[in-house]
């Protein structure tokens, strides 16, 4: 980038991969030709939200305490009084607040003094784009890294029918009814969606109404808008059982804010992404500990698969040790063998859910759930290795609580 200026040229429909977690931001200046660049640079990216002021209402912001938010940067424009600015913000926001100070002068006295006030990083105009871009994903970085949030697992289809809202349902359910671990299931599906149907459940809240006032909800809100199974499992989903002339649409910012807030409060997030990316819910690729894609034993479905997975890493820059591959409805008799999808896809490992039909046609059909009503069958015993595998249970220790609940039957 070779000026401020320069940054109104980019396209506002352009995005860049989105950051590691949410990024909440200001930007401190008195001048429009400063602002406006960014606010465009900004909308590029999916899961960032900046909020603009000059200095008097910068110190009027900071001064509302009963108000009084804690965005994760600061960018200072160098004209205003940036010493005092960043002062205060130390004061009152304290360290958690990475401060970047944007100034034609940076010689070494700015630098000194940038130093003392605790500024993170000085850019001087003109600076390349790529700095500002290292910045974000640092700082999304950082943050990720010091919250103990829950894991995210996100199961895709890779091309249309292949089973993966029946997995993730039931690998959600099978995390519920641990004790020791709460976890949510999330159904972005707005037009075939039917988790509360799997779950024979009505929800008490749709995903977009819950979007809608993303900024307001906080622990208790959350809880109030998510659905309670029986089992335990709590859920939300998209799909509308009202006539509607269009489906609901959401932005990226407000289903990522969504998603920290239900981190921030369950160990694990189960999100059935089945219609594959989409712009909505790529925050949620971007979180994911877990990406599970679903396939069966046709040459269609593994041929979508390898260009799903190059997408990932390739596009999204998703590390390759976060994409499992599921083969649904697996059986020996294929021609096409599981040495050969390994090949085809180049993965170490696939998970095999064995065929049946029948136990999962009933489910569907019944609103009967397979982990219970149908828990001897081995296509639940390979599911609740799926579920030991997020929740990173050993072997040893999934079959020691089998064979102590064994006990306690006997």
């Amino acid at each position: 980038m070779n000026s401020i200026s320069t940054l109104s040229i980019h396209d506002k429909t352009a995005s860049k991969q989105p950051l590691a977690t949410f990024i909440d931001g200001w930007i401190v200046s008195d001048d429009v030709a400063f602002i406006n660049p960014f606010e465009a640079y900004i909308s590029q990216w999916p899961n960032t939200r900046f909020k603009p002021f000059d200095e008097p209402a910068f110190h009027s912001q900071l001064n509302n305490k009963e108000n009084l938010t804690f965005p994760d940067m600061i960018i200072i424009d160098g004209k205003i009084d940036w010493v005092n600015a960043a002062e205060l913000i130390k004061d009152i926001l304290g360290n958690n607040t990475q401060i970047i100070l944007l100034t034609e002068n940076s010689d070494t006295q700015v630098l000194r003094h940038a130093l003392k006030t605790g500024i993170k990083d000085v850019l001087t105009i003109p600076f390349d784009e790529e700095e500002l871009d290292q910045l974000l994903y640092d700082c999304a970085e950082e943050k990720r890294n010091s919250r103990n949030q829950g894991q995210v697992s996100v199961f895709l289809n890779a091309k249309g029918g292949m089973g993966a809202t029946i997995i993730a349902t039931t690998v959600a359910h099978l995390i519920a009814l641990e004790q020791s671990t709460s976890s949510v299931l999330i159904d972005t599906d707005a037009q075939f969606g039917c988790t509360s149907n799997l779950l024979s459940t009505q929800p008490n809240y749709l995903l977009n109404e819950a979007l809608a006032q993303v900024d307001e909800i906080d622990e208790f809100a959350l809880n109030g808008m998510l659905t309670k199974h029986e089992s335990g499992l709590k859920f939300i989903t998209s799909r509308s059982t009202d006539l509607v002339d269009t489906l609901p649409e959401f932005k990226a910012t407000a289903f990522n804010r969504f998603l920290l807030q239900v981190r921030n409060n369950f160990d694990h997030v189960i999100i059935d992404l089945s219609r594959g990316l989409e712009n909505a819910t790529l925050p949620a690729i971007a979180e994911a500990n877990n990406i599970f894609i679903v396939v069966q034993q046709c040459i269609p479905a593994i041929r979508e698969a390898a260009i799903l997975i190059k997408q990932l890493k390739h596009l999204l820059g998703i590390n390759q040790q976060n994409i499992k591959v599921i083969v649904n409805r697996y059986t020996k008799n294929s021609e096409i063998k599981p040495e050969e999808i390994q090949k085809s896809l180049h993965v170490d490992e696939l998970i095999l859910i064995p065929n049946d039909y029948q136990s999962v046609n009933s489910s569907t059909n019944l609103g009967e759930l397979l982990a219970t009503h149908y828990d001897k069958k081995p296509i639940v015993s390979k599911l609740k290795e799926t579920s030991d595998l997020i929740m990173n249970k050993t072997h040893e220790e999934a079959h020691g609580l089998k064979r102590f609940f064994s006990f306690l039957r006997s």
